[in-house]
């Protein structure tokens, strides 16, 4: 399987445990909000626990009426956590096996944080490979920084 990934990082003026405390349980609808084809996500349901084991699930609901499966796979706290994504319903399904999202949280010399968000596309087949790469490359990556600024607005607005 072809692995595609972008990465989107940024610096936010709040400290380690707080930026991280915010990020790994946030309000995925306040931050996904949709760009271009690519949708916004609608609810969370089926979450059980606090997100902060891994081995925890939960199903994402987006708002061209497909899904998603999250699974956290790592939680160490306060610097990094993943998850898998897999299980798309749309049309995605055809072209991604599974999606791993990593962020990375370290402080600053100015008492700040300092994050970056690697997301991995695993494709289905090498005939995905093309299709995906514009995805990820131009969509997806553009979507994260946005998604990303949305995330540091929060933090900054919550101190």
């Amino acid at each position: 399987m072809s692995l595609l990934s972008a990465t989107v990082k940024t610096t936010v003026h709040a400290n380690l445990t707080s930026t991280f405390e915010h990020i790994v349980p946030i309000d995925l609808t306040s931050i996904f909000t949709g760009y271009g084809p690519l949708p916004a996500v609608v609810s969370i349901q089926k979450q059980l626990g606090d997100w902060n084991t891994a081995g925890e699930t939960r199903t994402v609901y987006l708002s061209d009426h497909s899904s998603v499966q999250e699974q956290l796979t790592t939680y160490e706290y306060p610097s990094y956590f993943s998850y898998t994504v897999s299980q798309f319903t749309s049309s995605l399904r055809f072209l991604i096996h599974s999606a791993e999202g990593e962020w990375w949280f370290s402080p600053t010399p100015s008492a700040g944080t300092d994050i970056q968000w690697r997301y991995t596309f695993i494709a289905r087949s090498p005939l995905a490979y093309p299709l995906l790469w514009i995805i990820a490359k131009f969509l997806w990556r553009n979507y994260m920084n946005q998604v990303l600024q949305r995330s540091k607005i929060q933090i900054d607005q919550s101190r």
